[in-house]
Order: structure tokens, then sequence, then C-alpha cells
């Protein structure tokens, strides 16, 4: 666990050394400040233009969950960038055959931060909070959403060959969350043909708090990681 702790260690000290992925973790917090002061404002403006519209409340808690995501994806995508340079350099494969091992190495880099982030988000959500999810349920759901950063950060590192196409799969990989839009605007059975994406459980869990629901999210989660996961080992060795 020590050796957990200090290859950690040395993964926040590349953070800090890198402006881009540092200004990263800010960013659920500019989005709260966007939720606080600009969504309100402009609820007000769209309802006094148009009185018969609800324009945005229906969709409060659609992103109060966005929230959620997008912070688990903003620490993944740290981890992204670390992993991908040391990859690079040789020394994440160093680090692998050292008692820290691959899976200590996988947890430093990709377990510490989600945990992160789920604490992050669960603290990010009751500040700035536009719905009135529960506190149980924002808890749920951002560990939820800190997973889905386990299966984005092992899509993106499998596929990407360096940092640059990195950042480009980070981006496109972003499909992974559009399952949380379907969930709310396309209430047909048909939506449930983007189940294979772990957000839309994450929404219907949401919007319908139905425990059950946690079971295919689980199914679905599990069969992402453990394809990508023969894909990272693949690449490794």
């Amino acid at each position: 666990m020590k050796a957990i702790w200090r290859a950690f260690g040395s993964f926040v000290v590349e953070i800090r050394n890198d402006f881009m992925l540092a200004a990263c973790l800010f960013t659920p917090v500019l989005l709260g400040f966007v939720y606080m002061f600009v969504i309100p404002v402009l609820e007000e403006f769209l309802s006094a233009r148009f009185p018969n519209l609800t324009a945005l409340t229906p969709y409060y808690l659609m992103l109060d969950l966005l929230l959620l995501i997008l912070t688990s994806v903003m620490f993944a995508f740290s981890g992204i960038m670390v992993i991908l340079g040391e990859l690079d350099n040789g020394t994440a494969k160093y680090l692998m055959v050292t008692p820290l091992g691959k899976k200590g190495y996988l947890a430093s880099r990709i377990g510490i931060p989600m945990i992160i982030s789920t604490f992050y988000g669960i603290l990010a959500l009751m500040v700035f909070k536009l719905s009135d999810i529960s506190l149980v349920m924002i808890v749920i759901c951002a560990l939820l959403s800190g997973i889905i950063s386990i299966v984005i950060s092992l899509l993106v590192i499998s596929l990407a060959k360096n940092k640059l196409e990195g950042m480009a799969l980070t981006k496109l990989s972003g499909f992974i969350i559009l399952g949380l839009p379907v969930a709310f605007f396309i209430t047909s059975p048909i939506g449930y043909m983007t189940g294979i994406l772990p957000s839309f459980w994450v929404a219907k869990l949401a919007i319908t708090e139905n425990g059950l629901i946690i079971i295919p999210y689980i199914v679905i989660t599990i069969l992402w990681i453990g394809v990508l996961y023969r894909k990272f080992n693949a690449k490794l060795f």
C-alpha cells in the first residue's frame, strides 16, 4: 500500500507541474458557478419571453448528473495523460516490474483519482445542485460516475499511441456520456438501445430512484472494463 501512495505522490507532482492538467481539476467548480449564476438568470429570461414554457427546469436533474460525470472525466483525463506520457518514456513499464506492480500502478493513476473525484463530485453537487436530488442519490450517482471514468481511462489508454491521440480520443470517448441525455429526451423503449452506455443507467436510476437499475449498470460496466483491460494488457505486453 505504501508503494501505491508513493506512486500516487509522483502522480500528483506531475499534475502540479502541468498547467493544463491542473486546470482540469478546477473545471467542475467553474461549471458549478455557471449553474449558480447563469442558469437561473437564463431560466428567468426564457420564462419571461415564453410564459407558457418551462425551458430548463425539467432538465435540472440532467445538468446535476452531468456535473458529476464531468468531474470524474476531468480526473480521468489527468490520469490518462500521465499514463500515456509514462508509456512513451518507459516509466510505466519500469514501475510495473517494481513491488508496485501493474495493479498498484493502475490504482495510483486511475483508482485513487477515481475515489477522489467521487468525493469531489459529491461536494460540488451539494453546493451547486439545481434539482432537489437527495444526498443519498448524489452519493450513489457520484460513485457510479466515478466507475465510468475507469471505462473512459482504459478505453483511451488502450487505443491511443501517444498523448496527442489521447487528447483527441478523450473528446471522442464522450459518446459514453450520451446515454445521459438520451434517458431524459427519449422516453420510448427505443431509448434502451443506448443501454450499452453506463451513463444511461445512471440517469435512469436518478430519474426513477429504482435501485434495481443498478443491476444492468453493473453488468454493462463489467463488460466494458473486462474487454478494455484485456486490450490494455495486450498493448503493454
